[in-house]
């Protein structure tokens, strides 16, 4: 990227103004934990492959915002809950519901497959973690479906288990 210097003034506005507005984000970035910053790295990254689909964007865009400026729950909990916030989306936008209620059944039936899969391979969720290079709470989290994993990690878990991703999550 060009320094500041050697761009014209319009240029140099705008890219002050970038770097006014990611400001927040840099500084919440540096205040997180070593683990959920390597996280927000990846969600970043993520971001930034263009790969993702609208959809895996808002949803990776929401998770980053979690991260970075967890909100408190209606016990002062940190932390949005995943099915309070889906209820808050349906209800200010109605057309959201039937892709909430698509991305439900595709959630239940990942961790349902999840678990079938490390039952079948005898692996235990520290096992998958550590091939994975996440932490065994993530996996609890996804069995439990208290967390929604990324692409990403859908991919990383399928290769530690030996399946193709489909076999994990429906398409």
């Amino acid at each position: 990227m060009a320094t500041l210097q050697s761009e014209s003034p319009r240029v140099q506005e705008l890219q002050a103004q970038s770097f006014k507005l990611a400001s927040p984000i840099v500084l919440a970035l540096m205040e997180c934990d070593d683990e959920l910053r390597a996280v927000a790295k990846d969600l970043l990254e993520q971001l930034a492959s263009g790969e993702l689909n609208k959809h895996e964007e808002q949803s990776t865009c929401a998770l980053l915002a979690e991260i970075l400026f967890p909100n408190a729950d209606a016990a002062g909990r940190p932390g949005l809950d995943l099915l309070e916030a889906e209820a808050i989306a349906a209800q200010e936008h109605p057309e959201a519901a039937p892709i909430l209620a698509d991305m439900d059944r595709q959630e239940s039936t990942f961790a349902e497959r999840l678990r079938d899969r490390l039952a079948a391979t005898g692996m235990t969720q520290v096992e998958l973690a550590e091939k994975v290079g996440i932490g065994q709470p993530a996996i609890s989290m996804m069995l439990n479906r208290t967390c929604r994993p990324q692409k990403k990690t859908v991919q990383k878990l399928a290769a530690a288990l030996g399946v193709a991703p489909a076999d994990l999550w429906p398409a």
